[in-house]
């Protein structure tokens, strides 16, 4: 019988307390087996980013890059996690060309191990901290910045919004997208079907953090994050994927 983690609200059997013997029968009794559950769980979790992103979100990937409006010859920097697996530099690399520069910052290794450390940032959410990526890059180095899966893990947005906008040019676009596990939307989609509360539960179940606890901003924190920051800020969301983003005010331009 399962009993919750530590520190977590009681269960009667919870959602690995119920197998069958039928299930023994075709399975092996390895799936009793607390330590195997959370490798399975865990399986399941991994990859879900390129997989999303590559394949289930790809048009929404093509709205990102078009509101980047990237030029060949830019300097773009990319904060995320997965980076490379979701293939967002080399897809920036073929739209800013020989001439152009791609930074990138992955965030993955030290999200994922704040998350089982339950370290929390300065705002008080697990997962999050102060970002000093851009602390030695002069004022303007960029053209355009996006964060792609790394929204949830800055513990100020306004803090990190003013930096990131210092180190880009004037009249340029930054862009946030998130796909927003355990946010707001997933959490109203989840309510309505106990099937899907059922799968998350499970899971979720071994977890060392409580998906409720999962840091999340919602459009209308970023947008008070951005406020005065950048003309023109927009948000939308597509099937639990977050778009936030901005133009740098040009103060060259004609009003």
């Amino acid at each position: 019988m399962n009993t919750k983690p530590p520190g977590k609200a009681p269960w009667n059997r919870g959602p690995w307390g119920y197998t069958q013997p039928r299930d023994l029968d075709t399975l092996g009794p390895a799936i009793e087996d607390p330590r195997e559950q959370a490798r399975w769980a865990r399986l399941i979790m991994l990859g879900g980013l390129p997989y999303i992103w590559r394949e289930l979100a790809s048009p929404l990937l093509t709205i990102v890059y078009s509101l980047l409006e990237i030029r060949r010859g830019d300097r773009v920097l990319i904060v995320g996690e997965s980076i490379d697996p979701c293939g967002w530099a080399d897809d920036i690399r073929a739209l800013v060309g020989v001439s152009g520069e791609v930074r990138a910052v992955d965030v993955i290794d030290r999200a994922r191990q704040s998350t089982i450390d339950l370290v929390k940032g300065r705002n008080g959410r697990v997962a999050t901290w102060q970002w000093d990526y851009t602390r030695d890059v002069a004022d303007g180095t960029f053209d355009a910045v996006v964060v792609l899966q790394a929204v949830q893990h800055t513990d100020d947005w306004r803090e990190t919004a003013t930096e990131l906008l210092r180190v880009m040019k004037p009249g340029r676009r930054i862009v946030l997208a998130e796909a927003a596990l355990f946010g707001a939307p997933f959490w109203s989609r989840v309510d309505a079907d106990v099937h899907l509360q059922y799968w998350v539960d499970k899971l979720a179940f071994h977890r060392t953090l409580d998906p409720k606890e999962t840091s999340y901003y919602s459009p209308e924190e970023l947008h008070r994050a951005f406020e005065g920051l950048v003309d023109g800020p927009e948000n939308l969301e597509w099937k639990g994927i977050e778009l936030f983003w901005g133009r740098k005010p040009d103060p060259a331009s004609p009003a």
